[in-house]
């Protein structure tokens, strides 16, 4: 038996104030265990309308992901953190990965999500938790805590709302007023029993640590959402993936076909993915919260683990499409491009390059048709199809 160690709220504030600085994490709140999900519902209603796009681990332990007593029933506090990857995105931003816009001469890496061109947020966040999590046990010796980040089955983003991380967006990211969506998001189980929190189930204002400080705001109900009547991310998803009312549908994200999705978009949509190679941040590069972060003078610094690695700019998009899995294997082992696979990758830059018409690659778009994937050599083939035609949209 695994008894609680008592705990203030200003007590765990404080060391977390202390140590978070220190570990490079940008937020930290707490939230009461047991707790019932005040949106419980609407996920179960999310996977029964099959909106997962085929993800099927997503329908993995979903009572897990809602109480994380069940497997570990002596947790009483579920610590939550977030580690920004980036700044926000300003308007000005021109990258593929931020417009889905073709754009010929763009690097490849251009072509890929922001939060995917450093190293993998899996060693990177959980490290940093990890870190901290052990100098907590300084302070307080009989801490148990199990940090995980989005390996664990957990709603992340419903209990950072709770702890008072940010909002709920209309884009399916936690939007911090300040900071934007651009961070990731972990969390532990612990034995902590702290007194003070808001009552389990029960929304905080605000997180225990924050990097920088929202304005005051005015008493009340925390609010699920403030986006308000602004749908940009709607409207700019080229694949109308997100829906008012039923959220993100996954069978229609430019993510799930570029990194999930082992044949890629589908045959018919290729043509949706424009110039984009892994991921996408077009919902969150149009969003006025991140657009407001990116233009606030005098933020705080971000850390270089996320930054783009320069070994990544050796490559052009036609070295990308020829890349053999042994080299695949030695240059993003450890980075998020890992999820994608050397054949995932390789399809989305026959896409990309199609898209792009980037006529002067044909002879190595034609070399991958004859590729043993026959998955990789039907996206070459219809590449090389329209890369050939005069207006390259056949």
């Amino acid at each position: 038996m695994t008894p609680p160690v008592q705990v203030q709220a200003t007590e765990l504030a404080a060391e977390l104030t202390r140590l978070c600085p220190e570990h490079g994490l940008d937020l930290a709140g707490a939230v009461v265990l047991p707790a019932d999900l005040p949106h419980e519902q609407r996920w179960h209603d999310w996977l029964a309308a099959d909106r997962h796009g085929d993800l099927e681990y997503l329908t993995r332990d979903p009572d897990g992901r809602v109480d994380p007593t069940g497997a570990n029933p002596w947790a009483r506090t579920l610590l939550v953190f977030g580690q920004r990857y980036t700044a926000g995105w300003p308007a000005g931003d021109t990258d593929p990965s931020a417009t889905g816009a073709t754009v010929p001469e763009a690097p490849w890496t251009a072509r890929v999500a922001r939060y995917a061109r450093g190293r993998d947020y899996h060693d990177v966040l959980l490290g940093a938790m990890k870190r901290l999590l052990g100098r907590l046990r300084e302070t307080w010796p009989d801490l148990r805590a199990h940090p995980a980040t989005d390996t664990g089955p957990y709603l992340e983003r419903e209990w950072a709302w709770l702890a008072g991380l940010g909002f709920l967006g209309r884009n399916t990211c936690l939007i911090h007023e300040q900071l934007g969506s651009g961070y990731f998001l972990g969390v532990a189980p612990t034995n902590l029993e702290v007194s003070g929190l808001p009552a389990a189930g029960t929304p905080a204002a605000e997180p225990l640590y924050e990097i920088v400080p929202r304005r005051a705001r005015p008493e009340g109900p925390v609010p699920a959402t403030r986006c308000g009547t602004c749908t940009r991310c709607l409207d700019a998803c080229p694949t109308n993936a997100l829906d008012l009312v039923q959220g993100l549908d996954a069978h229609r994200c430019l993510s799930t076909w570029t990194i999930e999705w082992r044949g890629g978009a589908p045959a018919d949509e290729r043509v949706a993915q424009g110039g984009i190679v892994f991921g996408c941040d077009i919902c969150q590069a149009v969003c006025p919260w991140n657009r407001r972060a990116a233009g606030r003078a005098g933020g705080p610094p971000l850390g270089d683990a996320y930054a783009a690695d320069p070994a990544h700019g050796e490559l052009d998009l036609a070295e990308l499409i020829a890349l053999s899995s042994d080299e695949f294997r030695a240059r993003f082992r450890r980075t998020p491009l890992w999820r994608a696979h050397p054949e995932g990758l390789r399809r989305n830059a026959l896409v990309a390059a199609a898209n792009a018409e980037r006529r002067d690659l044909l002879a190595v778009v034609e070399e991958a048709g004859t590729s043993e994937d026959p998955q990789t050599a039907a996206v070459a083939a219809w590449a090389v199809d329209r890369l050939r035609s005069e207006d390259g949209n056949r």
